[in-house]
């Protein structure tokens, strides 16, 4: 089975969809066939990447909140009606904060980091698994970040928690809905050329940008994973820039 058989006439639900990794697996998801949910806080990014769409017919936009239960609830209730079954979750909403050491960072940035990161992925996920355990199938990808796997100082340690969390919930569930047909990938990648490098005390110049990981290259692992047959399962995967030397 190719991978744009597997994927083409799919439906997607797609959180984190207005900018970086969410924005180009969104894309390319939708660019195969795949019917294409994207949800965030802000529509205009939605919208924006929407508009990039080879078929603009194939992508929706809605706005979501993933650190609010009731309106993650109305997405899924609009995604029932809207769309239908759930074939695919891609979980790709995070953020960072700037001022991120043990010392630095205040409580109300941590609360911020855990309530998005990590509350907010049991959010999506718990929901999300009530629709794939009637229909006894379904996938689940998490855009992780190799801070999930090793703490180092540049992620900072509410980023490095939140993602550790994210790791375990991934790796847990897939381990417990298994028998259900439900597979669970947490992706981990390195330093990717996105807008939350925005957040760091001291933004990495254009050149840095240019060397690190692209969006477009974690689209194409989100790609091979939704394109694999049912019976296979990848349960974690790194993916990192070859010169970089933190993880």
């Amino acid at each position: 089975m190719s991978v744009i058989n597997n994927i083409a006439g799919k439906n997607v639900l797609l959180i984190g969809g207005g900018s970086g990794m969410g924005r180009a697996s969104a894309l390319a998801l939708s660019n195969e066939g795949a019917k294409v949910v994207i949800a965030g806080r802000k529509i205009e990014p939605l919208e924006m990447t929407a508009s990039l769409a080879e078929n603009p017919d194939s992508i929706f936009s809605q706005k979501a909140d993933v650190t609010d239960r009731e309106s993650i609830d109305h997405l899924y209730q609009w995604f029932d009606k809207q769309i239908g079954r759930l074939d695919f979750l891609v979980h790709a909403a995070g953020i960072n904060v700037a001022m991120r050491s043990m010392k630095e960072l205040s409580p109300e940035e941590w609360d911020k980091l855990i309530n998005i990161n990590l509350t907010g992925t049991y959010n999506v996920m718990r929901l999300a698994l009530d629709r794939m355990r009637l229909q006894k199938q379904g996938l689940i990808i998490l855009l992780n970040s190799v801070a999930g796997r090793r703490s180092v100082p540049l992620a900072g340690i509410g980023y490095n928690a939140s993602k550790f969390g994210m790791s375990g919930l991934g790796v847990g569930v897939a381990e417990e809905e298994k028998e259900n047909g439900i597979r669970v990938t947490n992706i981990y990648p390195g330093e990717v050329n996105t807008p939350i490098l925005d957040n760091r005390k001291i933004p990495p110049t254009q050149d840095h940008r240019e060397s690190i990981l692209q969006p477009e290259d974690i689209a194409s692992v989100v790609m091979h994973i939704c394109g694999l047959p049912e019976r296979a399962h990848i349960p974690e995967i790194v993916i990192k820039p070859v010169k970089q030397s933190f993880v």
